[in-house]
């Protein structure tokens, strides 16, 4: 069994999740992030707020080293009213020194938010969420803007994954302890909206865990209140967690390494948006014949561990719950995504 690490990493003590592909590392604490190099933003309690005498202002991290990495996705929860903005760059050191700055776009609860588009250099390149080097790399650095009036940022997070260790816990033996538990998340549809809900499966995914925990938004709600007008679409992954916390949640994106790893959090009461794609025939009962990438929600595992999932592709509300097989799911959400899953909890709740 290869368990879930909580370590402190770096003076700051971090909050890192560690596993085989990947690490994510949050900040969050006061000391993290007053840790950082502050332009015009003060910690206040835990979160960065800008000065009284500042309309934008910054704050640098310090270097953060990490298990070395080619895939970065980035996380953060803020809340920025009717007129704030949040940009997360992120730069990372090569052996020629550090790169340039990239950027993850401009965030805001009100509509024009905006990824940045394609970003691409020696080093490496942007794709709207994910940044991918050419070669690996074991220490980066963050700068968040902050912009107008009560914007405030309460947690950053971010995703280091090693793309040819995707597989590595492929398989990975069960404790059977979150066997035969489901959380009963409420069940929805995107195909029953005409207008675009073909293309929903984040939003309706990210809808159905608030609905959990009883923030009831609806599914084309949460599509324009996640939409990238760059990207033109609503399944920008930080986008998605980004709205999460504005509505006061604790959301971030991070990689599982295994099924086994995922019955931590469903058995802890955690329900996780995932990430997979499939071509026709390996996902037996899918709604859907084939998909270059899909969300839905793992609510548990059923007696004999097979995953349960609200599958949002499914024609009507009633018929979203599915069991698919264990290791054909588990290998395509490996080999699809890395097992992204987006974690979205109450800030009072503890992580497995």
């Amino acid at each position: 069994m290869l368990p879930l690490l909580l370590a402190c990493a770096g003076s700051a003590g971090a909050l890192t999740l560690t596993y085989p592909n990947s690490t994510t590392t949050i900040h969050e604490r006061a000391a993290e992030l007053q840790s950082a190099e502050l332009r015009g933003v003060q910690v206040i309690q835990n979160h960065w707020s800008l000065t009284a005498a500042s309309k934008t202002g910054t704050a640098t991290s310090q270097p953060i080293s990490v298990a070395a990495f080619d895939e970065l996705v980035p996380s953060w929860n803020s809340m920025t009213g009717k007129a704030g903005s949040v940009t997360v760059e992120v730069r990372v050191q090569t052996p020629g020194g550090w790169s340039r700055w990239y950027s993850f776009g401009t965030w805001s609860a009100a509509a024009g938010r905006s990824s940045a588009g394609s970003q691409k250099d020696s080093a490496g390149q942007v794709n709207t969420d994910t940044l991918r080097l050419n070669a690996k790399a074991t220490t980066f650095q963050y700068r968040v803007t902050l912009r107008g009036e009560g914007t405030q940022v309460r947690l950053v997070g971010f995703n280091t994954s090693d793309r040819l260790k995707r597989t590595a816990a492929l398989g990975q033996s069960s404790d059977k302890k979150a066997w035969g538990k489901t959380n009963v998340v409420p069940q929805r549809s995107q195909m029953i909206y005409p207008d675009g809900g073909e293309v929903w499966c984040s939003p309706t995914s990210v809808s159905m865990i608030l609905a959990d925990y009883g923030v009831n938004i609806s599914v084309p709600e949460a599509a324009r209140g996640m939409y990238d007008k760059a990207y033109d679409g609503t399944g920008n992954w930080p986008f998605n967690t980004a709205y999460a916390g504005e509505l006061g949640m604790r959301a971030f994106v991070t990689r599982l390494p295994s099924l086994a790893a995922a019955e931590k959090f469903t058995g802890a009461g955690m329900p996780l948006a995932v990430s997979l794609g499939w071509k026709k025939g390996e996902l037996p009962g899918a709604p859907l014949d084939w998909s270059d990438g899909h969300l839905m929600v793992l609510v548990g595992f059923d007696a004999r561990g097979n995953p349960v999932l609200n599958d949002p592709a499914a024609p009507n509300n009633d018929t979203v719950r599915r069991t698919y097989p264990r290791a054909a799911f588990e290998k395509l959400w490996l080999t699809h995504s890395g097992g992204l899953a987006y974690v979205i909890a109450p800030p009072s709740a503890e992580l497995p």
